[in-house]
């Protein structure tokens, strides 16, 4: 305590220190704060590994004894898995890898990978698992495509939006749905093969070997390495047509379109995306961490009201932008901040002095700013949750600056000296303050710890611990320091207006 007190008489005798103090906050703060970006909810690092596999024509008993166990059976042992969830379903299977925080998920990534490249027991016909960690990514932005145009126009506007803006440096991911996959159909009619005296095998047949990628291995000699490999896998509906299904003794030839009907279409999925009663396709605008959720809406905005200038055909249309709800909520923090300190001002204007009400109001910005520096350095964002801790915190951030106010006031109104009040108005009520304010700090301070989805919380806590430490600052030593002013604290001539009103007032109380 003795070495606080001196603390507290260096910054009182020396009021320059807390202007400094003032100065380097104000500074700081209102560069963090303008550097911070903003995001919808808190990101955080995903610790999920997904595996996924496709076996066209299977049935999901067929994937789960012939891909999913044997996947399972492989990464099971390998050390930093906390949970496996698998799902078999028809022509797929997809296996999610949840990780304990305490491993590397590189690490884990790795060692799941050799693993599952080493099952060579899969069904023939099944393709290559395919080994991915998740990307932390949120949605900023729901767009819809509508017009008086068929499914593959509004597809192909949607890839068109999805080109320009990408071409955007402050988006990079975009996500387009609301259609089936697209697919060659290859129609044979049994009129046909009895006519040619084909089999539906045969065709199957043709169509497999003629349209695939072959590697036969490689040449080496002593200055280079050869790879041979046939590309002949196509997706072209017309180079497709000409596949040979048969070749007769006189050289004539049969070829696939002679007897099929080939055409590329949409899958034939029992699902539809509409829009106010209309086919809609959905574009859906995504950002990753380091990304701004602010700077991402308004170029969106910009680029709708561009877009459907532009086209008659269709209408793009903005469903859902999370930058809103944000900016609602800031505005009710804008509000509660601008309240409290009329509140503040007025209160303790009325019953003490204006210029004392001023510098207890100063603990709520310079707090907040104090955080925004402190968060800077881990990586806190402007979100829903962080909002929420500022909202909570904010009627409590000048309780500390009230009280030790308050009680300078009162050992001035008994001495008469300004720096000898402040210093033991301060003292006196120092470890009460200190015992309240830690209270609500340590309440809030489980919540580091959260794991299981629940890390997101961190971000209100960030936000309650940094700004009540930084009112405890601001409190214990800018405060006393500006009070003990003979401008802010000076007896009151009883004369004057100001005195008759606070007479009055306390007359009242």
């Amino acid at each position: 305590m003795t070495f606080i007190k001196n603390l507290i008489e260096y910054f009182v005798k020396f009021p320059i220190l807390a202007n400094i103090l003032i100065g380097l906050t104000l500074i700081g703060g209102v560069v963090a704060m303008l550097g911070t970006k903003k995001s919808f909810f808190p990101t955080r690092q995903d610790r999920n590994i997904n595996i996924t596999v496709s076996y066209l024509g299977a049935s999901p008993e067929e994937m789960e004894e012939g891909v999913t166990l044997k996947i399972e059976e492989a990464i099971n042992s390998i050390p930093g898995i906390d949970e496996l969830l698998s799902t078999s379903s028809e022509n797929s299977a997809r296996i999610t890898i949840v990780t304990l925080e305490s491993f590397d998920i590189d690490q884990i990534y790795t060692e799941v990978k050799n693993a599952v490249d080493g099952i060579n027991s899969f069904p023939a016909n099944a393709e290559k698992p395919v080994v991915s960690k998740q990307k932390q990514r949120s949605t900023a932005q729901w767009l819809a495509l509508t017009g008086d145009v068929d499914l593959n126009t509004l597809k192909t506007f949607a890839e068109e939006v999805e080109d320009e803006l990408l071409s955007f440096e402050a988006i990079s991911q975009i996500q387009i749905s609301g259609f089936p996959p697209r697919e060659i159909s290859i129609e044979v009619s049994e009129q046909d093969l009895l006519r040619y005296n084909l089999t539906f095998d045969q065709v199957a047949n043709a169509v497999r070997l003629n349209n695939r990628d072959i590697s036969a291995g490689s040449v080496k000699s002593n200055v280079e390495e050869i790879l041979i490999r046939s590309n002949g896998k196509e997706t072209d509906v017309n180079k497709i047509a000409d596949i040979v299904v048969r070749s007769d003794s006189d050289g004539r030839k049969l070829l696939l379109k002679d007897i099929a009907v080939i055409k590329e279409q949409f899958a034939d999925a029992p699902n539809k995306s509409m829009l106010n009663g209309k086919e809609a396709v959905f574009v859906e605008v995504r950002k990753l961490e380091t990304e701004d959720l602010e700077e991402i809406s308004k170029i969106v905005n910009v680029y709708v009201s561009d877009f459907n200038a532009k086209n008659n055909a269709v209408e793009l249309h903005m469903t859902w932008d999370f930058m809103t709800l944000l900016s609602q909520r800031l505005d009710l923090l804008t509000n509660n901040g601008l309240i409290g300190l009329g509140l503040v001002l007025l209160s303790l204007g009325l019953f003490l002095s204006l210029r004392l009400s001023f510098w207890v109001a100063w603990g709520i910005p310079s707090s907040f700013l104090g955080m925004f520096i402190l968060g800077s350095f881990v990586g806190l964002t402007i979100n829903m949750i962080s909002l929420f801790g500022m909202i909570l915190v904010i009627g409590i951030l000048v309780d500390d600056g009230i009280v030790i106010a308050e009680n300078i006031y009162a050992h001035f109104e008994k001495n008469g000296n300004p720096i000898k009040a402040a210093i033991q108005g301060t003292m006196e009520v120092l470890p009460a303050v200190f015992t309240s304010v830690t209270t609500t700090i340590l309440a809030f301070t489980p919540l580091f710890f959260l794991t299981g989805g629940f890390e997101f919380l961190k971000d209100m806590a960030f936000v309650v611990c940094f700004s009540l430490g930084f009112s405890l600052i601001e409190a214990f030593f800018v405060l006393p320091a500006h009070l003990a002013s003979k401008k802010v604290l000076r007896i009151k001539k009883e004369n004057t207006r100001s005195y008759k009103i606070r007479k009055v007032l306390n007359n009242g109380i």
